[in-house]
């Protein structure tokens, strides 16, 4: 399975010049269906049927926790955050595909796209997890 991450057109600058903060919130949204374009500046603007709520997940999505912007060189740093699980339970959890986005700022701009590469489930009971690179979510160099 190879899952990918792209990322929007404003990512980078965003966390370059400081506009995504270690202290705003992150969520992810899981999604049945979508379209990725790296122009959308706003999660409104994003094309997708977002995974219903039931058996565990919640619209809107799941909060990150352990969310770090650290500093690794100097011109380099990296987007850290701890792993993502939604507990199924009443049935199961499936998406194909996931949206990272900034919940504290107007709009809620997205940050990464994420492609599971075709569907995923957890079944009732288990586990829907997405667990990060250890390198960072995003990783970025600042010219």
């Amino acid at each position: 399975m190879a899952v990918t991450i792209s990322l929007y057109d404003h990512t980078a600058a965003r966390f370059a010049s400081g506009a995504n903060a270690s202290g705003d919130t992150y969520k992810v949204k899981l999604l049945t269906a979508a379209t990725f374009d790296a122009s959308h500046t706003t999660l409104a603007a994003t094309a997708g049927t977002e995974v219903a709520q039931a058996n565990g997940y919640t619209t809107g999505g799941q909060a990150l926790t352990g969310v770090a912007v650290t500093t690794v060189t100097t011109n380099d740093a990296k987007f850290t955050a701890d792993e993502v699980t939604w507990s199924a339970s009443g049935g199961p959890i499936a998406a194909s595909f996931g949206i990272l986005y900034n919940d504290t700022d107007t709009d809620d701009p997205p940050l990464a796209f994420i492609d599971f590469d075709g569907n995923q489930s957890a079944g009732d009971g288990t586990d829907f997890k997405i667990i990060w690179n250890a390198n960072g979510i995003v990783t970025f160099t600042v010219a």
